[in-house]
């Protein structure tokens, strides 16, 4: 109830109103008249002072920093996914508000993220009429990444997919710009275990593999059997399967980690006190028609390491054995909570 409060008043507040046009308001919304808008970003280094000396429980894992995002834009904030462009410049998040942010990232000469560019772009995502979301129980984006390519050896730029919770779809949005969702969205058909999830359990972790299989993992509300619905998207065609998960621990988000093994944010929240983020590896072999897949521990995210309600992930291969996993957290709108995005480098070839 008091995210919808949050889209009502976002939609309605007059900045929205004057910068979306007639898009803003919930009666027969349309396409805006200015989508995406400018919008400032600003960035604080937080965590650790020494963070060159922050020891991980994966040895191979190093930590690369973290930085705290605000913007005086009321539509910044709840951030659930993103991605990062192959040149480690660009980030893109979807919001569950049914917003998106695109933003420039800087490092420091050591690799440490250091701060994002000022200027960025803020647009609302649009349905497959054109039209803004009126309400929040359409506008709900919990998944985002790469669309699958058409043909094998098409190397161009295959837009984007996004995933809804609610009303549990993927929209496809593919404008021909890089690292952008305006437009109108075409769907991605369902396969029934997927569409059929708990109303507030649909796609939360989404990821393109290496293979141009789609992955999907939804985040499942029930917790009597600790189970999520996962599906892989190939050619057409869908395979299903099932994620054993700890039942207090739900999946957020995926990455990859190589062609064998893919990467799975999750996240714990019972109560003040019990926030628990960690991420684990499932081996892509093992997902079969009808199967349980069961993970295994990749790397607690421990202090001194800032937590926060970490929701999205996306990893970028770098040279050799070299993989950075981004992820960033979503603020659920609320001063007790910031949107933090983190920054770890992987070194598979280093010894334990």
């Amino acid at each position: 109830m008091k995210k919808i409060i949050l889209f009502i008043l976002i939609l309605c507040c007059t900045p929205i109103s004057f910068l979306f046009g007639a898009s803003s308001k919930l009666v027969n919304p349309a396409q805006p008249e200015i989508n995406p808008v400018q919008t400032a970003l600003l960035s604080e280094q937080v965590g650790p002072e020494n963070p060159e000396k922050v020891v991980l429980p994966n040895p191979k894992l190093k930590y690369r920093g973290t930085l705290l995002l605000t913007s005086p834009h009321p539509a910044f904030g709840g951030f659930s996914d993103l991605l990062i462009s192959k040149d480690r410049t660009t980030f893109l998040a979807v919001s569950d508000m049914g917003f998106w942010l695109k933003g420039k990232l800087n490092y420091t000469p050591s690799g440490f993220l250091k701060s994002v560019e000022r200027e960025a772009e803020l647009g609302q995502l649009l349905d497959t009429k054109g039209k803004t979301f009126s309400i929040k129980y359409n506008a709900d984006a919990e998944g985002l990444c790469r669309a699958p390519q058409l043909n094998h050896s098409d190397t161009s730029d295959s837009g984007y997919l996004v995933s809804f919770e609610r009303v549990h779809r993927i929209n496809h949005y593919n404008s021909g710009k890089h690292l952008d969702l305006s437009g109108k969205a075409t769907t991605v058909p369902l396969p029934e275990l997927i569409r059929k999830s708990p109303l507030n359990g649909g796609i939360e972790s989404m990821l393109l593999l290496p293979d141009n299989t789609l992955f999907v993992l939804t985040e499942d509300g029930n917790s009597d059997d600790a189970i999520s619905a996962g599906a892989l998207l190939n050619n057409g065609e869908w395979l299903t399967f099932k994620y054993k998960r700890n039942s207090d621990f739900r999946p957020t988000s995926a990455g990859n980690l190589n062609n064998d093994k893919i990467l799975v944010l999750e996240r714990r929240y019972k109560g003040p006190g019990t926030l628990g983020i960690r991420i684990n590896t499932i081996e892509r072999d093992k997902i079969v028609q009808g199967k349980t897949v069961f993970p295994d521990l990749f790397c607690n995210i421990i202090p001194p390491i800032p937590r926060d309600n970490y929701e999205g992930m996306d990893t970028v291969m770098g040279p050799g054995e070299t993989i950075w996993i981004y992820i960033i957290s979503d603020d659920n709108f609320s001063p007790a909570q910031h949107t933090l995005l983190t920054l770890f480098e992987l070194d598979l070839s280093a010894e334990n």
